[in-house]
């Protein structure tokens, strides 16, 4: 066997050695980054198209602007916005939303009016319990799960964006609010699939604006 000359043997082995470097490269992890996010679906498209107002004389409740969702109900009138699309089975759900409001009531429909992830106050408990599950279908109260409280709290920022991030699988409905576990609840009745929906609630006069809704599948465990 012929041995290689030293240049050539030096070249061979750096090239090896450098494999594990151009694959963690910056290039190599943005692509990564982008086959990731094409994963998710942007349920904002133009104007309020894939979206329908459960009342047709509410409509005016619900506009595009610059780029968000945007709810108003001076007249203090309870609308949901909601999705066209296919219903959604097991998903991530990622919803950026911030209020002007002072007092505000709103909140996200996971599949369908059975089960609300809560935004802002509580009519009925007179606190902030966002990111709560309000499911009072199962039988266990209004807001069935045990909730952290003190995380709301702590983590909610008021009058500023925030990120509430749903996972929903099976029955199992986990939510996150900046980063932050609030409760993970399994749901009596919850449906095997269905809708988006975002709520202006009744009896209280408010502004919610949404600059993000997307979703993408999970597979079942």
């Amino acid at each position: 066997m012929k041995h290689l000359p030293a240049t050539l043997l030096a070249v061979g082995l750096l090239g090896l050695s450098l494999a594990p470097v151009i694959a963690q490269s910056p290039a190599a992890r943005a692509a990564a980054e982008v086959v990731e996010e094409a994963e998710w679906t942007n349920l904002i498209g133009e104007g309020l198209d894939g979206w329908t107002v459960d009342k047709e004389n509410l409509a005016s409740h619900w506009e595009k602007v610059d780029g968000m969702i945007v709810g108003k109900n001076p007249d203090k009138k309870g609308s949901i916005l909601w999705t066209d699309a296919n219903e959604f089975g097991d998903f991530e759900l990622i919803v950026e939303y911030r209020t002007p409001s002072p007092d505000y009531d709103s909140g996200v429909f996971v599949r369908a009016e059975s089960h609300q992830v809560q935004i802002g106050v509580s009519r009925s408990l007179k606190k902030d319990m966002t990111g709560s599950i309000y499911a009072p279908k199962d039988g266990d109260g209004g807001y069935p799960a045990v909730t952290d409280e003190d995380a709301i709290r702590e983590h909610h920022k008021l009058g500023e964006w925030n990120t509430l991030r749903i996972v929903l699988r099976g029955n199992m409905i986990q939510t996150f609010l900046n980063d932050n576990e609030i409760c993970n609840y399994p749901g009596k009745t919850i449906t095997e699939s269905g809708k988006i929906g975002l709520q202006l609630h009744a009896n209280v006069d408010m502004e919610m604006q949404f600059r993000t809704v997307k979703i993408r599948p999970l597979e079942a465990e």
